[in-house]
């Protein structure tokens, strides 16, 4: 699971942070620490975007709780316009974006095309659409300073002055930089009981495989 974390700017382009969540086989919730501003959060399931969360003002001081619905998935623009529209030109096409957010039966709170990620948002007594520029096909390489080995992934906190960064890394690897590998071992019984070992709980509270 991703969590983008975007940070409005004013006058220019939001501060857009990704990182990642495992979410246990075992469990359904998911509990994220984050000490950066921001204003917005989505979260991705594969392609999947789920407007997660929304505040105009950032208050450090406080926890949140929430619940992904069905209803917080974001659209993309085909399952909203017709054909005609979507393969129009985006400056024609993007024109017509406040439409489905006017729409207030269609209760719409996000949608997305090929370069943009857009909520519904009120403007006084409207309801418009606010589209950033977002980039679907990310290179998750903490913007080119990539510590991680054997193909991982890096995130970063912050694109300009990072505080932590962590790597994904693929099968069969692991490390804090994903320099080990297990190619050449046979599996052992640690690597295939791991997602279902709950942290901090005693053997009665495991489930049954670990038992």
């Amino acid at each position: 699971m991703l969590l983008h974390f975007i940070q409005v700017v004013n006058d220019n382009q939001p501060n857009i942070a990704t990182t990642f969540k495992t979410i246990p086989i075992w469990d359904r919730t998911v509990n994220m620490f984050w000490s950066r501003p921001f204003h917005l959060v989505f979260v991705q399931l594969k392609m999947d975007y789920y407007l997660s969360f929304i505040q105009n003002t950032y208050d450090r001081s406080k926890t949140y709780m929430k619940t992904i619905e069905s209803s917080d998935r974001c659209k993309h623009i085909g399952e909203i316009f017709d054909q005609t529209i979507v393969q129009s030109h985006m400056l024609r096409r993007i024109k017509l974006y406040h439409v489905p957010c006017r729409n207030r039966s269609a209760h719409l709170s996000c949608f997305y095309d090929e370069t943009h990620l857009c909520i519904c948002d009120f403007f006084g007594d409207q309801r418009l659409a606010n589209c950033f520029k977002f980039d679907h096909q990310m290179r998750l390489d903490c913007f080119g300073q990539n510590e991680c080995q054997n193909g991982g992934q890096c995130f970063q906190d912050n694109r300009v002055c990072p505080q932590v960064s962590i790597c994904v890394c693929p099968r069969c690897y692991y490390g804090v930089q994903c320099q080990f590998s297990t190619h050449g071992f046979s599996l052992s019984l640690d690597a295939i009981l791991s997602y279902h070992i709950k942290p901090r709980a005693n053997i009665r509270k495991q489930p049954l495989a670990v038992q």
